[in-house]
């Protein structure tokens, strides 16, 4: 074979190379995920309900689907390619809802603005936030077990800078509630993954629910157009 017919095929060998990377980031970050989880459980009591280990499993399923979801959409992309954040969050809420039979428990309305742009580095963090708040709400909005209404936002703030909004129309946290260490895992989570973005993480809660308010670090003008 000549180089010539070996040239073309680079680019793709590169994807292919690229995109085998982040399935092992993929598997690496659910792993963790997990034995956080696990670590937690190790802290409390030596049984649990079994209500509270079917939730807990669900989480588990959660992210699992979040991170097959996102490495559907992500694998043909290169890391630093723009793409359109609001409408894949649509993708992947719907599709976690679906995936573990949660219509009945949680109802998704999105309100989006023409554009919401996003590296798709930045996609895994970010869905992995919007997939904690989903099943934290799940879990708390509504202690009497009725169905939580969330609503997704996702647009840009008036300097530009792309803004993520998860709320619901819960009870909201407890009165002394600390938005900067309180919480369990999923808060935890929540936090990390948004200081791994370098975003800004606002939280927010009264008794007609928590608002989560995610900003993303300013980009070039050249690269979101």
């Amino acid at each position: 074979m000549s180089i010539a017919e070996v040239i073309p095929f680079r680019p793709q060998f590169a994807l292919i190379t690229e995109a085998n990377h982040r399935v092992a980031n993929h598997l690496s970050l659910l792993a963790g995920l997990v034995q956080a989880q696990a670590s937690h459980v190790g802290q409390g009591p030596a049984q649990l309900p079994r209500e509270e280990v079917q939730g807990m499993l669900r989480e588990v399923a959660g992210k699992v689907v979040g991170v097959g979801q996102l490495h559907r959409r992500l694998a043909d992309l290169a890391h630093d390619q723009i793409i359109e954040l609001g409408a894949y969050l649509i993708e992947s809420s719907h599709a976690m809802v679906k995936s573990l039979s949660l219509q009945d428990r949680v109802g998704i309305v999105h309100r989006l603005e023409t554009r919401c742009p996003a590296r798709a580095e930045q996609v895994q963090p970010v869905t992995l936030i919007v997939g904690e708040i989903i099943m934290n709400a799940v879990k708390h909005a509504h202690p009497t077990g009725i169905a939580v209404q969330i609503s997704i936002y996702c647009g840009r703030t008036a300097s530009g800078r792309v803004l993520i909004e998860v709320e619901d129309d819960g009870v909201g946290f407890p009165e002394n509630f600390d938005p900067r260490h309180g919480g369990g895992v999923g808060l935890k989570l929540i936090r990390q993954l948004a200081a791994s973005l370098h975003a800004d993480l606002e939280i927010m809660s009264d008794s007609m629910g928590a608002r989560f308010s995610l900003t993303l670090p300013p980009e070039k003008t050249s690269e979101f157009g």
